[in-house]
């Protein structure tokens, strides 16, 4: 089954903040929390590791039938689960706080994370990830709203206790996903 994908200068934009400056020599992806090895990656080591790719949809979560927030695109980048393997989470460890940039966050069951093809991107279409759509680094979280979502990501929390993310601290649901699966890039 072929899909079409969204050109990305056609693709939907939506930041809750100003979109950051990124200073691709200073920002550090970090994983952190209830792990045994706290991660401090550059850009460099993230697309030095072995990379995926995952076709997905990104649906605002206020699109009304048929409107114009909704996209298809190749997602290319690392599986969120490679790097809490490299961390080693901890016993107990139940949620994941991803923070950007921005001041945005959005959590996640541990669960969830390990058994669906969430990713941190950093291809957009075969292209590096434009500014406007979360460069360096975007969290891609199949089958779930945009608001699942995170652009400009930095931090990778791990918690025993569910932490709450900006949408979620307002009462919005995690809500349930679809299967999905990785191909390799």
């Amino acid at each position: 089954m072929s899909v079409s994908l969204t050109p990305i200068e056609k693709f939907f934009k939506i930041q809750k903040g100003k979109i950051p400056r990124v200073n691709l020599e200073d920002w550090r992806l970090t994983v952190d929390g209830n792990v045994e090895k706290t991660l401090v990656l550059t850009y460099d080591d993230l697309a030095a590791m072995p990379q995926v790719k995952l076709t997905e949809i990104l649906e605002c979560y206020d699109n009304s039938p048929g409107g114009p927030l909704m996209g298809v695109a190749e997602w290319e980048g690392v599986p969120v689960s490679n790097l809490l393997d490299l961390a080693r989470v901890k016993e107990k460890s139940s949620s994941i706080l991803f923070h950007s940039l921005d001041g945005y966050s959005t959590n996640h069951r541990l669960s969830y994370v390990e058994n669906a093809c969430v990713m941190l991107a950093l291809k957009m279409n075969a292209e590096p990830l434009p500014l406007e759509h979360g460069y360096p680094v975007r969290l891609v979280a199949p089958g779930l709203y945009g608001y699942k979502w995170a652009k400009w990501v930095y931090r990778v929390e791990v918690s025993e206790n569910e932490k709450l993310g900006y949408w979620e601290s307002r009462g919005y649901p995690s809500g349930p996903y679809r299967g999905c699966k990785f191909y390799k890039a």
